[in-house]
């Protein structure tokens, strides 16, 4: 059983819990850690993304094309998700632990009737290191379509990361507009609610995560002080123009220290 050692891991965890019933030992920051993730950002659907929230099969097969394997995904409607698992001997899927809470876990088959699956967690938390459900009970834990991953054998591959670290350095960029931008209009409760994960969680969560995993402490520091005043904006919960409660120079000049650390990883052979 492999645990959870960074923030939001459970699916990188996932994936080495996954890796296991294959014979291959790793564990989350080490997947992280080979496959670049820190250097790492992206912009998908309106969501600014990076480090665990970089979860579907385009990221994690950056890691696993070099150890001979590939994940694949399928999305399944709900009312057959439970046929779809029976057919199958290991997956990962998102399940709600909680009403808000979806979490990733591996579905390793079926246990006296009920679908049985290993919970990617903390080690020291009190939670079981398995969960069991029934039909039912595993159709009120699911969206509407459920993202299958399983993974198949293949030969090893090389694989190249400089075009996804440049991307990163134009994401950066462009976040760090996007934030002044937005910082410098007021905003409703909601708006300002609703930004912490579309445009604050890569840099100031995500983000921080990413250099505690390389021990990059300055940057960090700096991302930390402005996480707390957006922290203290948020909990005013009314319309505020947030340049005037969060320093957006510091946060600015974090983002491009950041852009430093991918460029610096780039120009010193970084993959």
């Amino acid at each position: 059983m492999k645990y959870m050692t960074f923030n939001s891991s459970c699916s990188y965890t996932g994936l080495a819990n996954l890796l296991s019933f294959y014979g291959v030992d790793t564990e989350d920051r080490k997947i992280a850690l080979e496959m670049d993730l820190p250097f790492l950002f992206e912009y998908e659907d309106g969501c600014y993304l990076s480090g665990p929230m970089l979860q579907s099969e385009k990221w994690f097969n950056l890691y696993l094309k070099t150890i001979g394997y590939t994940m694949t995904e399928e999305a399944v409607d709900r009312e057959r998700i439970c046929a779809y698992l029976r057919n199958l001997q290991y997956a990962m899927l998102g399940i709600y632990v909680s009403e808000r809470n979806k979490h990733a876990v591996i579905y390793t088959g079926m246990k006296d009737g009920k679908f049985c699956m290993l919970n990617n967690k903390w080690e020291h938390v009190d939670e079981p290191d398995t969960l069991l459900f029934s039909e039912q009970k595993l159709l009120q834990r699911v969206d509407e379509i459920v993202m299958v991953a399983v993974l198949n054998k293949t030969a090893c591959e090389t694989v190249k990361t400089q075009s996804l670290l440049e991307h990163s350095v134009s994401v950066l960029h462009t976040l760090s507009e996007d934030i002044t931008d937005f910082c410098s209009q007021e905003k409703s409760a909601m708006d300002i609610r609703l930004s912490m994960n579309t445009l604050f969680r890569a840099i100031l969560l995500d983000g921080l995560t990413m250099l505690n995993l390389i021990g990059e402490s300055t940057t960090g520091q700096k991302l930390k002080i402005v996480q707390g005043q957006l922290i203290n904006a948020v909990r005013e919960n009314k319309p505020l123009q947030l340049d005037q409660h969060i320093d957006i120079p510091l946060l600015n000049t974090a983002i491009s220290e950041y852009i430093d650390l991918i460029r610096a990883y780039l120009s010193n052979g970084g993959t």
